[in-house]
């Protein structure tokens, strides 16, 4: 059932990040974890109730450098997932890091983001990207990358034409068509 949502959540994440995309260079936004904003569980008819409690997902973000472009990114990424939350009535955890182009900090933070339990994996650039595809082989934890110009040839996605596919039992989401 976890395997289908995390699917579910990774088509979402896709469906924000191809609207990112197209906002990066937008007016700046205000930016809070969403896991600090639980919304209020809703029933079947859409009224808002002491139901169960939200589903919850971790997702680790990591930023290769302190960019402003790049920080839009992640800002636009966080304000979104504020936006699925209280579409969907889930909450995100959001574990957010800044590797400064160190290659050996970029590695703690993914095994961090690993040991931690993430749920699914945001690279920031095309360094981040590719190590978070290779850190996650053996597992099911999907990734999805932004700020990479050339996701064929850094081996991220075969086809800009089928962003989305199965490696080794796990999704690789690309944000760039």
């Amino acid at each position: 059932m976890k395997n289908l949502n995390l699917k579910n959540l990774a088509v979402l994440v896709l469906v924000f990040a191809l609207l990112l995309m197209t906002t990066a260079c937008g007016a700046g936004q205000t930016v809070s974890d969403a896991s600090s904003d639980a919304q209020p569980a809703q029933t079947a008819d859409g009224a808002s109730g002491p139901a169960a409690e939200p589903q919850s997902f971790r997702i680790g973000i990591c930023n290769y450098v302190d960019d402003a472009s790049l920080n839009q990114i992640v800002e636009n990424i966080q304000a979104r997932l504020e936006e699925i939350s209280a579409e969907k009535g889930v909450q995100f955890v959001i574990d957010y890091d800044n590797c400064n182009a160190d290659a050996t900090v970029m590695e703690q933070i993914i095994a961090n983001f690993q040991s931690s339990g993430a749920d699914l994996l945001v690279g920031v650039a095309t360094p981040v990207a590719m190590r978070m595809q290779t850190a996650t082989e053996d597992s099911q934890t999907p990734v999805v990358f932004a700020a990479v110009s050339d996701p064929i040839g850094a081996g991220l996605v075969e086809s800009l034409d089928a962003p989305v596919k199965e490696k080794n039992k796990r999704l690789l989401v690309s944000s760039i068509k």
